[in-house]
């Protein structure tokens, strides 16, 4: 980049299981560490700190893989005239929303699941209702909960450091199997602020609108389920899109950039 006065690209490619979120990583940490920050922001640190977070809301426990990407991720890293960091931006692509609602054998949800799981017991997350994962519907298809060698409480920690070092203030809820007229039902309207009459009505009726009139019909038990799952994965994907917008505001920078270097994070 110094010596071509030209913009650089890694791809990094291979199979699931390769090492390409790793390699991404420590092409980041390189330019991090050799390049510095242009200002006492440290931006550098943020651009490190955006791993972890994207790690836990976007990879999975996989047959292949314990630590599997499930979306795609191109980062640009922007220099200034010195070569120092001066910014960074981030773009996603093809997040795995179906894994939101289904996991097959040996396999988990999204690790931000499990590690709120892990920290229910803090004080700070009594109010959503939090038990352990085996007790969730949408996190304990698989079978297994756990990954050998992660403790999912201890990675919970460098997620809400990389949160706090990004200037998040987060709450959210996890998504658990919901029936009309359960505590469940009643612990999602309270977590998500929705009333709980409509929310029950809705997730069991859809309306029809014609030119003339409009009808409301009660849906089967599997049309139930799948507007259920439908939302469940409209929200995580909201969710996604929104800290991605929102570490994208903390990487951001007023300052000239002079030329960049990106790093293409493509799952196998």
């Amino acid at each position: 980049m110094s010596i071509d006065e030209k913009n650089q690209s890694i791809i990094v490619s291979g199979e699931s299981g390769a090492g390409k979120t790793v390699s991404a990583k420590y092409a980041m940490r390189y330019f991090a560490t050799v390049s510095g920050s242009a200002s006492d922001t440290n931006i550098e640190e943020k651009v490190l700190a955006s791993s972890p977070i994207m790690e836990a809301i976007g990879n999975a426990k996989t047959t292949r893989n314990d630590n599997s990407s499930r979306f795609g991720k191109y980062i640009q890293i922007g220099f200034d005239k010195r070569y120092r960091i001066i910014g960074a931006n981030m773009r996603t692509y093809l997040l795995e929303k179906s894994r939101v609602v289904f996991q097959a054998d040996d396999e988990r949800n999204y690790h931000i699941f499990y590690q709120l799981c892990a920290a229910a017991s803090l004080p700070e997350f009594e109010e959503l209702s939090l038990t352990c994962a085996e007790d969730f519907f949408y996190t304990s298809q698989g079978g297994d909960t756990s990954i050998e060698g992660v403790d999912d409480a201890e990675d919970f920690e460098k997620t809400r450091q990389a949160f706090t070092l990004l200037e998040f203030i987060f709450r959210t809820s996890l998504c658990r199997d919901l029936r009309p007229e359960d505590e469940h039902l009643i612990n999602f309207c309270q977590l998500l602020g929705v009333e709980h009459s409509q929310m029950q009505h809705w997730l069991c009726h859809r309306k029809l609108v014609t030119t003339s009139e409009t009808y409301v019909k009660t849906m089967s038990l599997q049309q139930v389920v799948n507007a259920r799952n439908a939302l469940a994965k409209h929200i995580y994907a909201q969710l996604f899109d929104w800290i991605v917008g929102h570490i994208n505001k903390a990487l951001h920078t007023s300052l000239k950039q002079h030329s960049f270097i990106g790093v293409l994070d493509i799952y196998g």
